[in-house]
């Protein structure tokens, strides 16, 4: 590929990631994502809505969220995209998280264990 197409190319790439955020993974690569994007916000209340239907898994992650797993800091990561004290919504096991690089499902629902159904307690 002749210079001027690379130059060009790498432009465009510049172009394409200026609104977008990143962080270090384990071999060194970098996870892009928009810190705009609510992807991880709707997969936190996708799998409450699934844990209310007595459901005992989860829906798939969407990338960003796997990325965390494989981060070179987890934790820096994780407040990075949910920041201190938005934990709660956060639908996995934060210590499995850091210490194991594993996302383990759990209860959103205090008193509540993951496959139970909950109540309904809206007005009939």
């Amino acid at each position: 590929m002749d210079r001027p197409m690379r130059s060009w190319i790498r432009r465009l790439e510049r172009a394409a990631s200026e609104d977008l955020e990143s962080f270090v993974l384990e071999d060194g690569s970098r996870h892009l994502y928009d810190p705009g994007s609510a992807e991880c916000f709707l997969h936190s209340m996708a799998c409450m809505r699934a844990q209310g239907e007595g459901k005992t898994t989860f829906p798939e992650p969407p990338e960003t969220v796997k990325a965390i797993t494989r981060a070179r800091d987890r934790e820096a990561v994780l407040h990075q995209l949910y920041p201190p004290g938005s934990f709660g919504v956060f639908p996995y096991d934060v210590e499995a998280l850091l210490e194991c690089g594993e996302l383990v499902p759990r209860s959103m629902v205090v008193g509540c264990e993951l496959g139970e159904v909950l109540e309904d307690l809206s007005e009939s």
